[in-house]
């Protein structure tokens, strides 16, 4: 299976805000990435297609809340930019934010608890959830893709 392995009810984000990945097959749209300088931006998302019917998904779950289903082949960003398969994350995994506090920045939750940045998305579950159709596509320039839940992933490819 590809590195690149989204479930079809999975949103990435676009200049048109959160959008699922499989109401984008066929299409060419603007997704927001990451460039090899860390600047985040748009890029077109091309080739958009579905790569395979009812694979076994993972449910993965950040301490902020925010959840997203990917192919157990996924590669998902972990903190400085480290590949790592969403099979192979583990609870407390750092992933690769879109935005975030510095690191080492002193702030407040929602509940008033005092709380230290570690300039990440802290991984708090990974679990199994069931079967989905997984799409592919590759990402112009840069190889790579916000999902909604603001972690970084990787596409099939850049473009040139």
């Amino acid at each position: 299976m590809a590195e690149c392995a989204v479930a079809a009810d999975t949103k990435v984000e676009t200049p048109e805000g959160a959008l699922t990945i499989k109401g984008l097959a066929g299409k060419t749209i603007a997704v927001f990435t990451r460039d090899a300088s860390g600047r985040v931006r748009f890029r077109k998302m091309l080739n958009i297609r579905k790569a395979a019917e009812q694979q076994p998904v993972l449910k993965i779950t950040l301490e902020n809340g925010q959840a997203f289903r990917v192919g157990v082949e996924q590669v998902l960003f972990k903190k400085g930019m480290v590949e790592a398969r969403a099979a192979a994350l583990k609870v407390g995994d750092t992933l690769q934010p879109a935005f975030t506090f510095p690191e080492g920045y002193e702030f407040r939750d929602d509940a008033g608890a005092a709380c230290v940045s570690d300039a990440g998305l802290r991984v708090a579950k990974v679990e199994p959830a069931g079967a989905a159709d997984v799409y592919t596509f590759a990402v112009n320039q840069t190889g790579c893709f916000f999902l909604s839940a603001g972690v970084l992933a990787k596409a099939d490819g850049a473009t040139a």
